[in-house]
């Protein structure tokens, strides 16, 4: 998941997503939320879902830095 706002939509969405049994990629820097503390927390919370939900970042999704 990506998108706009971590700490409403994507994160009711990978909680919804996570209750329904799928597992969930949350990548944080294609996020963001009202503010960057808001946008924190949300993720943190998130991270607690683990497995089934996982932050990650662009850099890791991808398995490195572009060139």
């Amino acid at each position: 998941l990506a998108g706009v706002s971590t700490d409403c939509c994507v994160l009711s969405t990978a909680l919804a997503a996570a209750d329904a049994g799928v597992e969930v990629l949350v990548v944080a820097d294609a996020c963001a939320g009202v503010d960057d503390d808001y946008h924190a927390q949300a993720l943190r919370v998130m991270d607690l879902y683990r497995p089934l939900v996982r932050v990650t970042t662009a850099t890791e999704l991808l398995g490195g830095p572009l060139a």
